[in-house]
């Protein structure tokens, strides 16, 4: 499975951990890891999501167009539910990836990226950080 969703701390505090694996095995364990998010919306609960990357390796082109194909659907949702994504990235091919998609289709809430997992509660708590902040905003190109 390329994504492990960890609900441990949903109740209590809105956040999910989601850990994804080195690869993506085929399309339809990418569109499980999208059904889980979409699914997340159905709850109507607000939420963060914590996204741990340092285990990715190469992930073809389509799934990343796949994914601003997604964000885009997303964004048509009457109420966001997601508030913030934190993303763990250790990996400069990630990070390159990344901004591909937020290049192409911005996010539907604030998107911090880091490398450095100790910043994590700082961004959850609106303390000071060095995270780069991707912000929802006007697409570059219409898809």
């Amino acid at each position: 499975m390329f994504a492990n969703y960890d609900y441990t701390n949903y109740n209590s505090q809105s956040i999910v951990h989601v850990t994804l694996s080195p690869n993506i095995k085929n399309d339809q364990d990418f569109d499980t890891f999208l059904y889980q998010w979409i699914e997340l919306y159905h709850k109507k609960k607000n939420f963060i999501f914590i996204f741990d990357t340092c285990n990715v390796g190469f992930i073809p082109l389509k799934y990343s167009l796949k994914m601003t194909i997604f964000i885009k659907k997303l964004k048509k949702e009457k109420i966001q539910y997601l508030q913030k994504s934190i993303i763990l990235v250790n990996s400069q091919i990630v990070k390159h990836m990344l901004d591909f998609i937020f290049m192409l289709q911005p996010p539907v809430a604030p998107v911090y990226i880091t490398n450095i997992k100790s910043e994590i509660s700082s961004i959850i708590n609106g303390h000071s950080h060095n995270a780069q902040v991707i912000l929802p905003g006007t697409n570059f190109l219409n898809l």
